[in-house]
């Protein structure tokens, strides 16, 4: 054994290369290999094992101490996530969530500011978490309007299957705003590619097209070739009529032969006929109408239609009587709905006399206030500084902040509005931050921000 081994003579403890090379001995001499030098052969495989092995302790005790170090922090994650690279992405997602819950934590406390820069942080971690990402669009909406359309934005371009879903979100959140320009743009696409939600977007481009007395919009839908608008050729036509003023093209229009039941659209050309009608003078022609079609509609939208028309045409014993009809029924799940729509009327017909019998109801059912009834108690609280009820509308504000918990500051100055206390005479700075049903914000938006031009309705009604 008189072999010296070169390769382990540049180690500082050269006995530790027995690891890898079982040939080497200790002797009198030193190490020694105790093969002679022709039978001498690597052991790749034992020198591959403990440099792996090394590698793999390392690399495990680094993902040890960035587990722990992040469960000191409060990410709720196993060491799996960290040490397996298949699961890393799981970390980002994790401290998606739990900044997310921060976020939550922080504005059910009041600290708004606070909360938005967790949900921020929330969606920078995981850009591709749809919830999250949507969350933050929404709140975006309060005091960032232009953040929030980039949000949305990049929703509609990440989550495609989502689209539908984010345009109805984007569309509540620029609705709230007035913001009729991108409503519009947002609302042709929609109605292009979305054939089940499209009396929606039909009747968005309407109110859009209404509220900036925008007659373009309206002409080059009626005259489109695009097959998925042609369904809607005639409804634009008659609008068309209705916007340039010519109002017996307009009757002769809407009166005329229209799509039949079974037409998919059917049921929201009925209604629209109807309202326009209404709108036109002809409130009597609009129920004749509507009596040639009965149950055509859904509830909501005839007891809509016939509340307008009997307002229209001022038939007090007719809308004293329908009213009645509505608060003699003991409330059930769907009242919610029904305040919501009551709302909607007398913020566009002001009664302080209908709006007491209404709260008198709430109250003497005990309508609680949770998710299922937040719309309708905010629908009543907007409802009351309409119509002038000023005693009410402390009192609803004021339950309002007890069941919410926190000073809500915001909701003083939706209160300071209706009480005429602020210089701001449209509605749209304060909608944003009230969680109202469409059909109360639309009532909200043409009551303190009407038209820019409406056609005169014949002096009688029809």
């Amino acid at each position: 054994m008189k072999t010296s081994c070169e390769a382990c003579i540049s180690w500082d403890r050269p006995t530790r290369f027995r690891r890898i090379c079982p040939l080497l001995v200790e002797t009198d001499d030193g190490l020694r290999c105790s093969a002679n030098a022709h039978d001498v052969r690597p052991f790749w495989g034992r020198a591959t094992a403990l440099y792996a092995g090394t590698a793999l302790a390392i690399y495990l005790a680094g993902a040890v101490a960035i587990f722990v170090g992040l469960r000191l922090i409060g990410y709720p994650i196993n060491i799996f996530h960290v040490a397996l690279p298949p699961l890393w992405h799981r970390v980002t997602e994790v401290r998606g969530w739990f900044f997310y819950d921060r976020a939550n934590r922080s504005f059910a406390e009041g600290k708004t500011a606070e909360g938005l820069l967790y949900l921020t942080n929330s969606y920078e971690f995981d850009p591709q978490n749809y919830p999250i990402g949507l969350a933050l669009a929404k709140s975006f909406q309060i005091g960032h309007a232009a953040q929030s359309d980039k949000v949305f934005a990049r929703l509609i371009k990440d989550h495609p299957n989502q689209q539908h879903t984010t345009a109805q979100a984007w569309f509540r959140a620029l609705l709230a705003r007035g913001n009729y320009t991108k409503i519009t743009e947002l609302a042709q696409t929609e109605l292009r590619s979305d054939a089940r939600h499209s009396t929606v977007w039909a009747r968005a481009i309407l109110v859009a097209a209404r509220q900036t007395n925008d007659t373009a919009v309206i002409a080059t839908l009626a005259a489109s070739e695009d097959p998925r608008n042609k369904v809607w050729g005639q409804l634009f036509s008659a609008e068309k009529l209705f916007r340039e003023g010519r109002v017996e093209a307009a009757r002769t229009a809407l009166e005329g032969s229209w799509p039949a039941p079974t037409s998919p659209v059917f049921r929201f050309m009925l209604f629209y006929r109807i309202a326009t009608l209404t709108q036109l003078g002809a409130g009597f022609t609009a129920l004749d109408l509507l009596a040639r079609h009965p149950q055509a509609l859904d509830a909501e939208a005839e007891i809509t239609v016939k509340l307008e028309a009997y307002a229209a045409l001022k038939a007090d014993r007719l809308l004293r009587k329908l009213t009645a009809e509505l608060l003699d029924a003991p409330f059930t799940a769907t009242s919610p709905s029904l305040i919501n729509l009551l709302c909607a009327h007398l913020i566009r017909h002001p009664d302080v006399s209908l709006f007491s019998q209404l709260w008198g109801k709430v109250t003497a059912a005990q309508l609680p206030m949770n998710s299922e009834t937040a719309s309708a108690w905010f629908s009543l609280l907007c409802t009351a500084g309409a119509v002038g009820d000023r005693e009410r509308l402390q009192e609803i504000t004021e339950r309002i902040k007890d069941a919410a918990k926190t000073p809500f500051v915001s909701l003083g100055l939706v209160e300071a509005f209706f009480r005429g206390q602020t210089s701001e005479r449209q509605s749209i700075p304060f909608l944003p931050i009230l969680p109202l049903p469409i059909e109360v914000t639309y009532a909200l938006l043409q009551r303190y921000q009407p038209a820019s031009s409406i056609p005169a309705p014949p002096d009688r009604p029809r």
